[in-house]
């Protein structure tokens, strides 16, 4: 992903429809990175390997000594995991609570999702295409029903996509998908290619999703004078955008 506080929307159509509901993932360089700074000061990232690995719920006690540091100083450091949104707090009794009045409080993982990849890969994404059209209850050849899926989720994103200052939605689009798009005339070269490995092991059908999700999110950017086409090489994306 480009160093910037850019963000590409991904989502996955409700099983069985065109529109459907939808989720957000972002997948932000920088903001993924300033948030495992976080975990970059030792007594920090062993309060969070300690919640993360018990199995339940931890009081700031149990934390203090599991990591071996005072109940203050474990505090500051869960309060900051939580404000950071690596973990959650509860005050639910559990068989370890006694006594009347409110119970302690008790910090536990959050679904929290971190990813960090230079050039920008999106595996993810090729799975939930790849997992759809498998699912998609179709009559057509497995490469056409994954191309439909795959023009689905691009014309999404593009639908998504606002631009940034200075550039077009579809430029936009494709840099926050990790494509790394550079224009000069015509035609759109895509430097990065997001599914780079599986591509490379199986190029007669990443390529051909590629492609199709290209188009796709040339459709929801509302490109009409741009296509998307296939032009394999092995120094760049296999896919570029004429005009």
């Amino acid at each position: 992903m480009p160093w910037s506080s850019a963000f590409c929307e991904r989502t996955r159509p409700a099983a069985g429809s065109k529109g459907g509901s939808a989720r957000r993932v972002r997948h932000d360089l920088n903001e993924a990175i300033l948030r495992l700074c976080v975990l970059d000061e030792p007594a920090r990232r062993a309060a969070y390997l300690a919640v993360r690995t018990a199995g339940r719920p931890l009081t700031r006690a149990e934390v203090a000594d599991e990591v071996r540091i005072s109940e203050r100083l474990a505090a500051f450091h869960l309060e900051k995991l939580l404000a950071e949104g690596f973990l959650e707090a509860t005050f639910e009794r559990d068989e370890r609570s006694v006594g009347v009045g409110r119970p302690p409080k008790r910090y536990r993982p959050t679904a929290l999702e971190l990813e960090v990849s230079i050039p920008p890969r999106r595996y993810d994404l090729a799975a939930e295409i790849l997992a759809e059209a498998l699912d998609a209850d179709s009559s057509e050849l497995p490469l056409e029903s994954l191309a439909d899926v795959a023009a689905q989720y691009g014309r999404q994103v593009g639908r998504r996509t606002r631009a940034r200052k200075g550039g077009s939605r579809l430029l936009t689009a494709l840099s926050v998908t990790g494509y790394e798009p550079a224009t000069s005339g015509g035609e759109t070269v895509l430097r990065n290619c997001p599914f780079r490995h599986v591509a490379q092991a199986r190029p007669e059908i990443v390529c051909k999703m590629n492609l199709a999700f290209v188009a796709g999110v040339v459709d929801g950017t509302q490109s009409r004078s741009h296509r998307a086409v296939l032009s394999p090489s092995s120094e760049r994306c296999c896919v570029v955008v004429t005009s």
